[in-house]
């Protein structure tokens, strides 16, 4: 998902943040493009319209979950509203079959939990989000309780 932002200096330049996915955290994209390596891991330069050079660093949000923040020239910039307490709660309910599940359980809960969230970043009005996200959560248990069935029945218990 991407996020435009609107920063001073920068006007006429298109910049926004790539959110992250399983394999690759968020980037900062410049015109469509990944912004230039920093000097230090996890920076990125970026160039204002009179010509000087910026660093960007990230602020994770919420243990890392959440869309980070970005800091530029040592200013906090906010892409995107974090979400509520209770959206984290009920976007996390697959994330019990962990607990229960072991590492299929994991696997489901976690891409349940990712999907959940995504929605929630969507622009759908909040009733579609929760009935969307309550059928995803329910979809993750059975898709985990029809794995785990398979596999028992592969390993022959």
């Amino acid at each position: 998902m991407n996020y435009p932002i609107n920063l001073e200096g920068f006007e006429g330049q298109s910049i926004s943040v790539q959110t992250a996915s399983f394999l690759a955290g968020p980037k900062l994209l410049v015109n469509g493009q990944p912004a230039a390596k920093g000097p230090k891991r996890n920076q990125m330069l970026l160039r204002r319209n009179d010509g000087r050079e910026v660093v960007v660093d990230w602020k994770p949000q919420f243990m890392g979950l959440d869309v980070p923040q970005i800091v530029v020239d040592g200013s906090t910039v906010s892409v995107t509203e974090p979400l509520k307490w209770y959206v984290w709660v009920w976007s996390g309910l697959p994330i019990i079959l962990i607990f229960i599940g072991g590492l299929i359980g994991a696997v489901a809960g976690m891409i349940g939990f990712s999907i959940n969230t995504s929605i929630f970043r969507s622009a759908w009005p909040a009733m579609a989000k929760f009935g969307l996200t309550a059928i995803v959560s329910l979809t993750t248990v059975v898709a985990y309780i029809s794995l785990a069935a398979l596999f028992i029945s592969a390993v022959g218990r």
